[in-house]
């Protein structure tokens, strides 16, 4: 592999690694307290099973996380004599999220040599796209929107806003 392709390779876990903490920051404020807020601000418009969604689907991993995740499991595994039951958790918890980033961050926590290949530059540059525009529905959404806006912002937003919640909930205008 030629030297670029290793420096982009390293670019795109860089850029992985920023926009997972990036994404946990932006869910984590979405979650506790934009959320809350919204629903709370318009508990007369929306119904109690739009309260309560909170199903995230997870992708199959892909070959190559799997073969990262055994060639770690041969070390990490808790009934290993060098096992480490945290780190084996962790790296489950990537291998489920297709996170090819994390697990190789893991290998080179435990010294483990895991060869950077091409084959790894879609995976990571799909997973970097997902995360992007992961951020951008959160951005991008009426509760942020609104949770981001001023009292007297709100004020004049409130008609705008209900009317789209409708019209998004299939209630009559």
């Amino acid at each position: 592999m030629n030297d670029y392709t290793l420096l982009y390779l390293k670019k795109l876990k860089a850029k992985q690694s920023y926009l997972e903490s990036d994404y946990e920051e932006k869910n984590y404020v979405f979650q506790s307290k934009v959320i809350p807020l919204f629903h709370k601000d318009f508990s007369d418009i929306i119904p109690e099973r739009e309260k309560n969604i909170a199903n995230e689907r997870k992708k199959r991993p892909r070959k190559l996380v799997n073969d990262v995740f055994k060639k770690l499991s041969t070390r990490l595994h808790p009934d290993k004599k060098s096992g480490d039951e945290a780190l084996f958790k962790q790296a489950n918890n990537a291998r489920e999220n297709n996170n090819l980033s994390e697990l190789l961050d893991i290998a080179n926590e435990v010294n483990m040599r895991i060869e950077n290949s091409e084959t790894m530059i879609p995976i990571l540059e799909e997973k970097n796209h997902m995360l992007h525009n992961q951020i951008d529905m959160i951005v991008k959404s009426l509760a942020w929107q609104w949770f981001h806006y001023d009292k007297e912002e709100k004020k004049k937003a409130k008609l705008v806003f209900t009317e789209i919640l409708k019209k998004e909930l299939g209630i009559d205008i």
